[in-house]
């Protein structure tokens, strides 16, 4: 079972009380999308699915960085919602944990559609031969980059981290007041994904091509905790990064006060509400190629997931719902409201949508869908991996190191003894 906090427990339990108060038929929790008109739309969603159904459907936004918090202590609690967002990473988890019902003909119905899903986001939602869950979109994570800075320096837009760091230092020289790379140090879902592309980009990976083996105590691994450890020495990484949330990289940008950050399109979308200017002055680009001959561009593919609970009374509504919510007038209303945060998992809609196809920012994305690289790089996304994921041991091996004083050799080490400790207990 699911560790839980006590202090979550009571709030919790308070919002399960109060949805039995209001005698809620079907109950379903949102992971908060970062952009407060989506949220609203499927919010509505859920409201004319209960009034077609003639039923009451209550929707509650939980914010990401207490979702799998309150998640537990629900469980725990024997009060889970019927059906729940959650990120696509941890789907297995849930699914190994008994928590999650099947949901094959969910995605039977969604491969039906024309064109299909992008079925390297499938095997994430696969455990035991069946799907625990079903991907709702693709998180795709370019770099953000200020060009009217970078050109100040004279040096090119960086293709390479080595690149990145030297156009940070110059531009940092210039403009002591700015942040060269945002990225979170912190135990925000973003540090986890995040610190994976870095780690990759060096050649690194937590495990070997047939998931048996635990491959991160390596010198390619090393020498990117090195990098991470020098930049934040220096001052190109920020020393207040070891306290953002999930939302810490895109608020840096945004005010204006980060050169580059690694993260989805919604601070592109907020940018073409908020701050054209911001925009004119910003170009979207690959993640930066590590050293050496393991050396990559790596992004992370991950995703929010609709999963229904193994203790709900209502398995037909909630999947009823779900299906709702894929159909096609729902759904490409909502990636249309999310302005490119959320990249269809739908490759024939994706191609079709005029938000994707004729936006030169978006040139790449059907290529990083394709490409992009999952939670158990080399090998499959595991219950192993996720577990990793979730326990957040490769941004706590970080923290060891830039704020406790461990060497990179050192906090390599130490997340390598942690995640074989987790394969240990698994078997």
């Amino acid at each position: 079972m699911i560790k839980f906090k006590t202090t979550l427990m009571a709030s919790v339990l308070a919002l399960c009380a109060a949805t039995a108060a209001n005698a809620a038929d079907l109950t379903v929790w949102g992971l908060q999308a970062f952009n407060k008109d989506a949220d609203a739309l499927i919010g509505q969603m859920a409201k004319d699915f209960g009034k077609a159904k003639g039923i009451d459907v209550q929707y509650v936004v939980v914010p990401a960085n207490v979702l799998t918090e309150r998640l537990a202590s629900a469980f725990e609690g024997k009060a889970a919602p019927d059906a729940f967002m959650q990120l696509g990473q941890n789907s297995q988890y849930y699914a190994q944990s008994g928590l999650t019902k099947p949901v094959d003909d969910i995605l039977a119905s969604m491969r039906a559609r024309d064109g299909g899903v992008y079925e390297n986001m499938v095997p994430q939602a696969i455990y035991e031969g069946h799907a625990h869950s079903v991907p709702i979109e693709i998180d795709l994570v370019p770099m953000f980059a200020r060009k009217d800075l970078i050109a100040e320096t004279g040096l090119p837009v960086p293709e390479t981290w080595e690149d990145l760091r030297k156009v940070s230092q110059a531009i940092i020289k210039k403009n002591p007041q700015y942040v060269g790379l945002g990225i979170p140090l912190s135990n925000a879902n973003d540090a986890e994904s995040q610190l994976r592309m870095l780690f990759w980009s060096f050649g690194g990976a937590m495990f070997s091509e047939d998931s048996k083996s635990v491959t991160w105590n390596s010198p390619e691994t090393v020498a990117a905790y090195q990098f991470i450890k020098d930049m934040y020495e220096e001052g190109t990484i920020t020393r207040n990064v070891v306290t953002w949330d999930d939302g810490g990289n895109n608020t840096a940008y945004q005010t204006g006060r980060a050169a580059f950050i690694m993260n989805p399109p919604s601070v592109y979308s907020w940018m073409v509400e908020n701050d054209k200017k911001l925009l004119e002055n910003s170009v979207l680009i690959n993640i930066p190629k590590g050293p050496g001959e393991k050396g990559r561009s790596a992004t992370l593919l991950g995703s929010f997931s609709w999963l229904v609970s193994s203790q709900t009374k209502q398995e037909a509504l909630a999947k009823e719902w779900i299906q709702y919510f894929f159909q096609s007038e729902n759904y490409e209303k909502l990636i249309q409201t999310t302005g490119g945060r959320w990249y269809p998992i739908f490759p024939a809609l994706a191609k079709s949508m005029p938000l994707f196809k004729d936006n030169p920012s978006f040139a790449n994305f059907d290529k990083l869908a394709t490409d992009g690289l999952t939670i158990g790089f080399k090998g499959a996304p595991t219950p192993l991996a996720s577990q990793v994921y979730t326990a957040k041991i490769l941004s706590s091996s970080v923290q060891q190191m830039i704020v406790d004083g461990k060497s990179p050799q050192d906090a390599a080490a130490w997340a390598q003894a942690e995640v074989e400790k987790l394969a240990s207990a698994k078997k």
